[in-house]
């Protein structure tokens, strides 16, 4: 073979190698700039303590939205929304009890409310609270419920002469136009009990007054907790913990008129 036909050839071979070294290596660092700017997009949107990275698992309620429409908010051809339990933390600031208990109550009424396949509409519920309390709060933004100091637009109402049992908590959540309402309630106490509760609720004031007056045992008591109660109420695992009925639309009317007769006097 003639020497020079041999080093061309050779010569040939190496340039092959070389450019496939050079392009594995360059996918290999397209591949690895993907996954960090990816992990960094992920770290700054999934911003809570990673033990709670289950609460993105928590499956989102979905609404139909006719302002949304209007407002050209959503891609073309979308009608919907959702609210994700991760909407509420942000709302709220942190992952607390009171954010799982009020998505948790507005998954249920927006579930027995509906038919199997129908998509309520966002903003169009009333809510009556027997607590004005941050759960209360949590149910008002998920679905949509406008507190008004207009009695006849008013959709967020508060009935503190509910009867019921420490941290027993009364909700009946109304949906005008298709003249349906359901009571549901939230029987907080049996999480943990009102005990345990009675002395995380102390350790909660007084770090609001001092946090350098809480031990830590009582921190990570109260911490500990917290993911517990949470998970707990997000996952159903305690079955026992809502009572849900539906209720006859002038029942439900029933109670919401003295209430709205009461702002209207005011």
């Amino acid at each position: 073979m003639d020497i020079s036909i041999f080093k061309k050839h050779s010569q040939l071979k190496l340039t092959k190698v070389k450019l496939f070294n050079f392009c594995t290596w360059g996918l290999l660092l397209i591949i690895t700039l993907v996954t960090f700017y990816g992990c960094q997009k992920t770290k700054k949107t999934e911003s809570w303590n990673k033990k709670y990275d289950f609460i993105y698992d928590i499956q989102p309620i979905i609404f139909h939205y006719d302002h949304g429409i209007l407002a050209g908010s959503y891609p073309k051809n979308q009608e919907t929304t959702e609210v994700k339990f991760n909407d509420v933390c942000n709302y709220l600031g942190h992952v607390c009890l009171c954010g799982a208990g009020g998505y948790k109550i507005s998954e249920i009424a927006v579930n027995s409310l509906k038919k199997s396949e129908e998509i309520l509409e966002k903003g169009d519920f009333i809510l009556i609270s027997s607590r004005d309390h941050t759960i209360s709060d949590v149910i008002s933004f998920v679905l949509g419920c406008s507190r008004r100091d207009d009695f006849e637009k008013n959709q967020y109402f508060i009935n503190p002469n509910i009867e019921a049992p420490k941290r027993e908590y009364h909700y009946y959540i109304g949906y005008p136009s298709q003249e349906k309402a359901v009571h549901i309630v939230y029987h907080k106490h049996l999480l943990i009990g009102n005990e345990l509760m009675d002395r995380l609720w102390k350790v909660e004031l007084a770090y609001e007054e001092n946090p350098n007056t809480i031990s830590q045992d009582d921190i990570e008591l109260y911490q500990n907790t917290m993911f517990t109660v949470v998970k707990d109420v997000l996952s159903d695992e305690n079955n026992n913990l809502f009572d849900v009925k539906l209720i006859d639309y002038d029942e439900f009317l029933s109670i919401l008129k003295p209430l709205k007769q009461n702002e209207k006097s005011r």
